[in-house]
């Protein structure tokens, strides 16, 4: 009999224990399985996205200097009266504008791409290191809960990351590659003249 009374006891009291962690789980909330981050605020608040706005702003202004020399040196040609040279100024400023706009075109995706390699590489971290199923943006999230919302973290993490660009490019023009078939310089065929001579 006190068999049986001790374990009915032990029975009802395991019965209490699940039930109360079923409760206990109830009101425990359930892990973010995915995050999201405001990348408009990554790419205008962060330390990356503030120096690539820098660079590409500073290149602003190194062409904006450029051809304010360019345009000095037509209007003073003008003003001398040597219209052809004033002519060949501006065939040679329309070359360089090109140029300057190709130039700011290839380093504005350069500095997008290093800005984007960085941003994914800390994503990919995050998502490995929280255990999540991905990492979205906020922008595409018709709804989601705030916990989800991993911005303030990640721009930490980004902000970890010393921005690093290059060099800003050259505006100056390449030099066209001389022709295999060009004859020499009349200095260096004279010089070659000269020292046959003696």
């Amino acid at each position: 009999m006190k068999r049986i009374l001790v374990s009915i006891v032990s029975i009802l009291s395991l019965i209490t224990l699940l039930s109360g962690c079923k409760e206990e789980r109830k009101d425990e909330k359930p892990a973010p399985q995915f995050a999201v981050v405001q990348i408009g605020k990554l790419f205008q608040e962060s330390r990356i996205g503030k120096a690539g706005f820098d660079r590409i702003s500073e290149l602003e202004a190194k062409a904006q200097n450029v051809l304010k020399e360019a345009m000095a040196s037509i209007e003073k040609a003008r003003a001398e009266q040597k219209e052809e040279e004033a002519a060949r100024l501006e065939k040679k400023l329309q070359e360089q504008v090109a140029f300057i706009q190709e130039v700011m075109r290839r380093d504005q995706e350069h500095v997008g791409n290093v800005i984007q390699t960085v941003l994914k590489n800390v994503f990919d971290k995050y998502r490995s290191d929280h255990g999540l199923f991905g990492v979205f943006s906020a922008e595409n999230m018709l709804s989601v809960s705030e916990e989800a919302d991993a911005t303030d973290q990640l721009m930490q993490l980004v902000d970890q990351v010393e921005p690093a660009f290059g060099d800003l490019p050259s505006f100056d023009l390449p030099r066209l590659p001389e022709p295999a078939n060009a004859l020499p310089l009349v200095e260096e065929s004279q010089k070659k003249t000269s020292e046959n001579n003696k």
